[in-house]
Order: structure tokens, then C-alpha cells, then sequence
């Protein structure tokens, strides 16, 4: 007799033989202004930080950095833990989610999140129907170009950004920005937009200005969250309205915790400390500067009461040799699962009454 498992290993595998099928292209962008100083202002960018303060009267925010397959499985653990222990992160009033914390931020305000667990489990179990959904086959020059680029930059400035930009919407990867966005739906499950209360975070790659998505910008979900972990030489870019977008990562924010600012309590969650030997250990792929410590310094100045989670390396690992790899599925979503068990009661102290 089938048993649940061997259902869900045929249904992945089923998906994953129609994406050989051709499917309908993303519409393409609109034509640019006929003149030169045409009006660009579609509502997306916006500066660091954040104006005007979006997390002011609300209660509860939710801060989720990004990290790949590794971190998106890790927080998979932890969420579930805590809820076993009636701490409920989706009662947050504003979330911001950036590369992994986009589509696990989407999960989270959409309901979704236990759905994904089984899904992460098979796909931990079946190490190969990941790498044919996200496509992790050696890369080619122009790949490594962009990720070399992205590794080895040394400022956050709009130029030095761009400068990245321009590699990643050079590399010619598998899962590029023709259907990228039909990968990160089959993901997370739907296209519609989950919450009023996500935000989701990118860059733009032509300009390097930071780019915020929210429900009132009619863009889909998908498109949002694969904008957002489009990481250089690896996935995308992903197109956002007529912005051509790359990870939200790739700033000197990994978080982007200034987008809660003016909230009461805040709790973020982040694969490193923000160090530099981040890279080293390869728990970063962006070599800018990360101001996640001064994001919570920030936040705390005005008020906020703020909780920093690092997540950090496994227990007996000294280096991640690829976020995306999925082997790390299956001993995150474990170690995340400790970790959230461990934490309940300071969790429910701090998240429980807002």
C-alpha cells in the first residue's frame, strides 16, 4: 500500500515534469516613457529608512531576514515549535520578509506555513526534486561572475549596487526571469496577495535603489517573493511592475527592520549577527556592510522593544558551503524545532500579551 509520503513524492515529481511543458510568460514590460525625463515614480522605491514610519499604533512586528533554503527551513522549525507552544508569530501586526523571510513571511500571513512544513520534510527526503525545482547544477561563467561581483563588494552605495545589478541581469541562470516566478507559486501555493500586513523587500538591479512591495501595489505574491530571493548568478532577477529586481539582500540591510519602525514590540529574526566574517563562513553571499545591529539600536531609540534571534551555524558546522543546498533542510528544520521548544517560554513572555 502507497503511504502519504509516496503520494506526495508522485505529486512534486508531477509538477516538476510539467514545468517541461511550456507555460504562459510573464507579461512584458510596458514601453518607457517617450520622453527622456519621463515619470518613473511607480510607488516602489524607497529610501532607508523607511518614511513614514509604517509599524506606528501597531502592536507587533515580525522582522524575517533572508538565508536560502537553510534559513527558510530553520524558521519552518521554529514557527512550528512555538505554536505547539500557543506562541502564535502570525498575530503580528506588520512583517517584513526578505529572500527566504519573503516567501516564509508569506507562508506565515497566509496560512500556509504548516502546508510548507510537509513540503520542506519531502523535499529533504528527495534531495533531487529540489535541485529540478531550483535548479542547483554547477554554475556557468556568467553565474559566478555575478556571485564573484556580489561577493566581493565593499560599500552599499546605489553605484556599487547597480554594479551588481548589471551582473545578475547578465548571468544566465536556469531559473531565470521567465519563470522564476512560476517556481517561487509552486512554493508557496498562490498568487494572490496573503496579508495586508506583509511587506516584502528587493532591489532594483538598473538603479540599485531599495525597492518595498506591499498588497496595494497589485503585485502578486510570486512575483513579490521571487523578486526578493532572486539572488545574484543563482535564480532570476525577477520582473516587479516595470523594475527588473534582484534579492532584497544585496544592501547593506538584511532585514530591513527600519520598515517596522514606530512599532511597540519587535522581534527579528536573522541568519547572522551582521558581522563580516558572515562571508567567511559563507552565511552571507554579499560582502556590503550589514547594519542589522544598528537597525535594532534604531528601533530600540524609538521605542520599540526590540528582540534580536541569530540563527548562526548548526552545532558542528563551521561552514555553509551553499544556502540553497538541500541537505541543510532536514537538520535545520530539526535544529529549528529545538531551538523554537527552548525558546517558548521567553518567546511567549516577550510575543504572548501585546
Amino acid at each position: 500500500m502507497l503511504k502519504r509520503r509516496d503520494f506526495l513524492a508522485a505529486g512534486v515529481a508531477s509538477v516538476i515534469a510539467a514545468q517541461a511543458s511550456p507555460t504562459l510568460a510573464q507579461p512584458a514590460p510596458a514601453a518607457a516613457p517617450a520622453a527622456a525625463g519621463g515619470d518613473w515614480n511607480d510607488g516602489l522605491a524607497h529610501p532607508i529608512p523607511y518614511a513614514p514610519k509604517l509599524g506606528t499604533g501597531k502592536a507587533r512586528g515580525l522582522v524575517l531576514g533572508g538565508g536560502g533554503a537553510y534559513l527558510a527551513s530553520w524558521m519552518t522549525g521554529y514557527f512550528h515549535a512555538l505554536k505547539s507552544k500557543d506562541v502564535d508569530l502570525a498575530e503580528a501586526d506588520i512583517v517584513v520578509g526578505t529572500s527566504a523571510g519573503s516567501i516564509m513571511g508569506a507562508a506565515l500571513t497566509g496560512g500556509h506555513l504548516w502546508r510548507l512544513r510537509s513540503e520542506l520534510d519531502l523535499l529533504g527526503d528527495f534531495p533531487k526534486l529540489f535541485a529540478m525545482l531550483i535548479p542547483t547544477m554547477a554554475p556557468n561563467p556568467s553565474q559566478l561572475r555575478a556571485r564573484h561581483i556580489a561577493n566581493a563588494a565593499t560599500e552599499a552605495t546605489p553605484e556599487v549596487i547597480s554594479s551588481i545589478g548589471r551582473a545578475a541581469m547578465a548571468a544566465r541562470n536556469p531559473a531565470g526571469p521567465s519563470d522564476y516566478y512560476t517556481t517561487v507559486k509552486r512554493l508557496i501555493g498562490e498568487e494572490a496577495w496573503p496579508s495586508p500586513k506583509l511587506h516584502t523587500t528587493a532591489n532594483d538591479c538598473y538603479t540599485g535603489e531599495r525597492v518595498i512591495v506591499s498588497q496595494s501595489a497589485g503585485i502578486h505574491i510570486n512575483e513579490a517573493c521571487a523578486a526578493s530571493s532572486s539572488l545574484p548568478g543563482s535564480m532570476g532577477p525577477t520582473w516587479l511592475k516595470d523594475r527588473l529586481c534582484m534579492d532584497g539582500g544585496i544592501c547593506q540591510t538584511s532585514t530591513h527592520a527600519d520598515v517596522v519602525a514606530g512599532v511597540k514590540k519587535a522581534l527579528v529574526i536573522s541568519l547572522t549577527d551582521g558581522s563580516a566574517d558572515a562571508v567567511k563562513i559563507g552565511l552571507r553571499i554579499a560582502g556590503l556592510p550589514n547594519t542589522l545591529q544598528q537597525e535594532v539600536k534604531d528601533l530600540e531609540a524609538q521605542g520599540t522593544q526590540t528582540k534580536l534571534k541569530v540563527v548562526g551555524l548548526l552545532p558542528g558546522v563551521t561552514y555553509v558551503d551553499s544556502l540553497m543546498d538541500p541537505k541543510w533542510i532536514s537538520p535545520c528544520l530539526q535544529n529549528g524545532y529545538e531551538r523554537g521548544l527552548a525558546d517558548a517560554a521567553e518567546m511567549k513572555a516577550f510575543w504572548g500579551t501585546a
